[in-house]
């Protein structure tokens, strides 16, 4: 048995697969990757509580989403009583409970102060969202979490949802999952260090630590097609996809594992090796 895992990430393309899949190809927008993503990992919650299901709200398994707005949308769109056992909360609301300064991205707090204004009498109008949708937070009752859910955090939003992770799985130390954040994006500097110094402290200390529970990322370069596949523990693959024509004169889509190797191939080492393989073929 491999060591304890507490900082996992999932990524996969969430818009391919099913009746309205769209490939690699396909013009699609942020909020349709999030809608997949949050509808996806509500469907995984209740997988992962088993025998641990309680009453409404009450569930040791956290999803953490980016925003109160989405927070709010997931609740109202899954209603069923297995998707509601999970406990609702945001980036925001799970930094401040486990006494973690929250960076709050700019222009928040200008729509907060707006939506007070707007909503008169102390009122909030709900720009941010339904704040009555998240579920209380109490030591001994659904905290601290068997695991954090987190939902596709920074990734077409605010570079603070990455750095407020690290607060909260500091500060509490139960078991993090990030489900399509686009961590590469934060390991690999493409956010450059000198304007955005509070991210790049957390690289070598936090994110460098994640390992891959499952890792499917789709690669077209230089005439070829293919993956970067990985299921924890397995080991890596470069698979190929190629278009061959079978007896009956019908084409299909053939996957053939061209390389496997216990370190993650970078993308240009992985290019290559669906080079190699297309060539042998």
């Amino acid at each position: 048995k491999k060591a304890d895992v507490r900082m996992l990430e999932i990524e996969f393309p969430p818009l391919i697969g099913g009746d309205k899949s769209k490939s690699q190809f396909d013009d699609f927008d942020n909020v349709e990757e999030l809608d997949k993503n949050k509808n996806w990992a509500t469907q995984l919650a209740p997988m992962l509580m088993g025998e641990k299901a309680v009453t409404f709200g009450e569930g040791k398994i956290w999803l953490i989403f980016s925003d109160l707005k989405e927070c709010e949308l997931t609740r109202k769109e899954w209603q069923g009583q297995s998707y509601q056992v999970a406990t609702y909360t945001t980036i925001e609301a799970a930094t401040e409970f486990w006494g973690g300064k929250y960076d709050a991205p700019w222009g928040a707090n200008l729509v907060s102060g707006i939506s007070k204004t707007m909503g008169g009498n102390g009122e909030d109008m709900g720009l941010m969202g339904d704040s009555s949708t998240l579920d209380a937070l109490e030591m001994g009752k659904n905290a601290p979490p068997d695991i954090n859910l987190v939902i596709q955090p920074g990734n077409g939003g605010p570079v603070e949802d990455w750095i407020n992770l690290e607060k909260i799985y500091d500060n509490n130390d139960s078991p993090i999952v990030v489900i399509n954040g686009a961590l590469d994006k934060v390991r690999n500097g493409y956010y450059p260090g000198i304007f955005f110094p509070k991210l790049a402290a957390t690289v070598d200390r936090f994110y460098k630590k994640f390992e891959s529970g499952l890792y499917i990322k789709p690669i077209s370069d230089k005439g070829v097609y293919g993956w970067l596949f990985r299921v924890y523990p397995e080991p890596w693959q470069v698979v190929l996809q190629s278009v061959e024509t079978d007896n009956k004169d019908c084409q299909y889509i053939q996957d053939t594992v061209v390389h496997v190797s216990e370190t993650r191939p970078s993308y240009n080492e992985a290019v290559s090796k669906l080079l190699q393989g297309s060539k042998a073929k």
